[in-house]
């Protein structure tokens, strides 16, 4: 898969900065607690410290230098900010001006029999599942609920739904996305269509869709790396301008 960067602006409105802000944290919180649970219940002794441990996108308290990264994705729809999933990142090196330089870093979690599931997709599953199930039981789970009336809220507005089986979305007429690798369980999420976007490279036009990573840091916001990804599922980075 290609990626290329490149010092090309993507415009955002102060309201989109401020809501990208706030939403990443909460949406990066109800990550951490669904994996912080999934770790001690599902898989105790196999899953290791990474589905739940905070990745982040800094120096070290000490100083000696950046640890990993969460970069989550989203799309702007006409129904606002919707996040499809996240990627860890991994440092490379040390860039100009002191820049942390990262490479994308897959986490598989295996489930048996040499079949495999992509972690941080394991985990937007696992929350869409959690709070449909909390919805369906309110009247009689009270305020005994694993998710605060708050973070519910936050799952309904930016989480995209994803599922085990293709057969919610399809009993719901909505179009479907399969995640699935070779050797990997697939896992179904609601398509959402991202706007359509162009740059010029070497002179020749790339288009695309468009979509927004946004990094985050010790429960911090920390900067948007909006790029376009292409037919072939190449990215092409370019810069966050604030208008």
């Amino acid at each position: 898969m290609r990626e290329e960067s490149l010092s090309r602006e993507v415009r955002y409105g102060k309201q989109d900065i401020a809501e990208l802000e706030s939403a990443s944290i909460q949406v990066h919180l109800i990550y951490k607690k669904a994996a912080e649970l999934f770790k001690r219940t599902a898989y105790p002794h196999s899953v290791k410290g990474d589905l739940a441990e905070e990745k982040t996108h800094s120096s070290n308290r000490n100083g000696q230098g950046p640890t990993p990264a969460v970069l989550q994705k989203w799309i702007q729809t006409a129904r606002g900010w919707k996040c499809i999933g996240c990627e860890m990142r991994q440092p490379d090196s040390i860039g100009i001006q002191g820049e942390a330089v990262f490479h994308e870093e897959r986490l598989f979690l295996n489930v048996g029999e040499g079949r495999f599931v992509q972690t941080e997709m394991l985990i937007q599953a696992i929350v869409w599942s959690q709070y449909e199930k909390i919805r369906m039981l309110a009247p009689w789970l009270g305020d005994d609920t694993f998710y605060t009336v708050q973070e519910l809220d936050v799952i309904a507005r930016y989480i995209v739904p994803t599922y085990f089986s293709e057969r919610p979305l399809h009993e719901q007429g909505k179009v479907s996305k399969v995640h699935h690798q070779s050797g990997q369980i697939p896992l179904y999420q609601e398509y959402v269509d991202a706007p359509s976007f162009c740059v010029q490279v070497d002179g020749a036009l790339l288009e695309g869709r468009l979509l927004t990573g946004v990094y985050v840091s010790e429960e911090q916001f920390f900067g948007l790396n909006p790029y376009l990804k292409d037919g072939d599922g190449g990215r092409t980075y370019m810069q966050a301008y604030v208008q």
